[in-house]
């Protein structure tokens, strides 16, 4: 008979790879949205039923998550906004569903932490990593399914316009690899498995050669972020190390030694990609998806048989153009600037609503006497955890989070033992969400789990 605790571990952990399905349904249900589901149903019966729910100490989280949920509801008396016309949900469902995702952030922190202190911190680790390489695998399968013609899955759940995505009728270059509805989201949720793996190989270095999987399976999604957030993310830590601690560690040196190996390795398992084309989009109808609007030089760079260059000549590209080079920022600020100073905020996904329509006016082109909109009656992410805090919960929220992230390394640096690579993921993780991904993940859970967990440990 299995323990309750063994099956309680079990069913995380299997939430936490369905949740790395995010292309995929059952029935209409995403797979991702199933996880969510899991890990929250887990945290009820910790903290209900079986009441050995752990209750951590960073009480500021807990508070922090009330003040979104109670603006939220707040606002949504009063909310009378229209949801786009290609919203596969209505208002009221997608509002919920915000709030299902805050509920499962703070279950998953209360869950790791419960689970380190039944199993262990290394032992918890090692599974989060294998449910990593086994997402890796699986989408690597989907990138060679298309070079060598395979049937790749049934990519069932549908995108944001309402159609599915199955690789070969990508809008944008490489637009449908991976697990997920899109590899830039494939990215944000694989590489903050690769520092956990690097701790696992500063003990035994077969490891390092298992890194070689989610390391390839990020390369191959051609995400200007995720790359060079890890690059430069062991980079600080290396410097840190070496200035604070006085200490010089060449285990952060392999990691970027290995993912730019493995960025000009793959240039023997890449080729250029079908030139962007309306005969590449969705069947309804040209004005749902005109991919004319994405034929820019970052698309030009990124659609190369090269995936090196196509990677980092996009960084020159992004570089001589400011800040105004990385699109969804430069979008971003000039949406905030001409809104008001947000105190209290609009409420999670209230925010999204209004943003959409002003999203249209800020990036339409006009071509051959043609109004051109990029994402016409869809519900439009920031592509920014920051920016979404801001106008969703205000200054308050915003500053509510930072103060809890500042905890966090704090806790870090007052370990007995400096734990690079937990610093290096939590830096990585945040990183990221400047440009891509907007929500509070669940890997950003994991990590404060872990770090609340290690740091009560001693």
């Amino acid at each position: 008979m299995i323990k309750k605790n063994n099956f309680l571990n079990i069913i995380f952990f299997l939430a936490l790879f369905l949740e790395g399905l995010d292309a995929f349904s059952l029935f209409t249900i995403p797979l991702s949205w199933i996880g969510v589901v899991v890990f929250v149903s887990i945290y009820l019966y910790l903290k209900f039923v079986s009441k050995e729910g752990y209750i951590f100490d960073l009480i500021g989280i807990k508070y922090f998550l009330y003040y979104l949920v109670l603006v939220t509801l707040i606002r949504t008396i009063t909310f009378d906004y229209d949801i786009p016309e290609l919203a596969t949900t209505n208002v009221y469902e997608y509002l919920a569903l915000r709030l299902l995702k805050i509920l499962s952030f703070y279950g998953v922190i209360s869950i790791t932490v419960w689970l380190t202190s039944k199993k262990g911190i290394e032992f918890i680790t090692q599974l989060i990593v294998y449910v990593g390489i086994a997402i890796s695998l699986l989408s690597l399968y989907s990138y060679f399914s298309y070079v060598f013609d395979w049937s790749d899955f049934v990519r069932n759940r549908p995108g944001s316009g309402g159609w599915t995505q199955p690789i070969r009728r990508a809008c944008s270059v490489l637009r449908n690899y991976g697990t997920f509805r899109e590899p830039s989201f494939l990215a944000v949720w694989i590489a903050p498995i690769i520092p956990l793996i690097f701790k696992f190989a500063k003990k035994n270095s077969i490891w390092y050669l298992v890194s070689i999987l989610p390391i390839l399976s990020l390369v191959l999604t051609r995400s200007l972020t995720g790359v060079v957030s890890i690059l430069l993310v062991f980079g600080l830590v290396f410097v840190f190390k070496l200035v604070r601690l006085k200490s010089f560690d060449f285990h952060l040196v392999i990691p970027v030694f290995l993912i730019l190996l493995v960025s000009i390795f793959s240039n023997n398992l890449s080729y250029k990609f079908p030139a962007l084309d309306p005969s590449m989009c969705p069947p309804e109808s040209a004005d749902k998806c005109n991919c004319s609007i994405y034929d820019d030089e970052q698309d030009k760079a990124k659609n190369s048989n090269n995936v090196f260059e196509s990677i980092f000549n996009r960084v020159a590209i992004i570089s001589s153009g400011g800040i105004g080079g990385f699109e969804n920022i430069d979008i971003l600020s000039k949406y905030i600037q001409s809104e008001s100073l947000k105190i209290f905020g609009d409420g999670l996904g209230i925010s999204n609503l209004k943003f959409s329509p002003r999203y249209d006016e800020l990036t339409k082109q006009v071509k051959e006497d043609e109004i051109i909109y990029k994402n016409p009656g869809q519900v439009v992410s920031f592509n920014n955890l920051y920016g979404n805090l801001y106008l969703s919960g205000g200054v308050i929220a915003l500053l509510m989070f930072l103060l809890i992230i500042s905890n966090m390394f704090m806790r870090i640096v007052r370990l007995k033992e400096f734990d690079q690579y937990l610093m290096s993921g939590l830096l990585l993780i945040l990183l990221m969400f400047f440009f891509q991904a907007e929500e509070l993940s669940s890997m950003l859970a994991i990590y404060v789990g872990l770090i609340i967990a290690k740091s009560n440990n001693e």
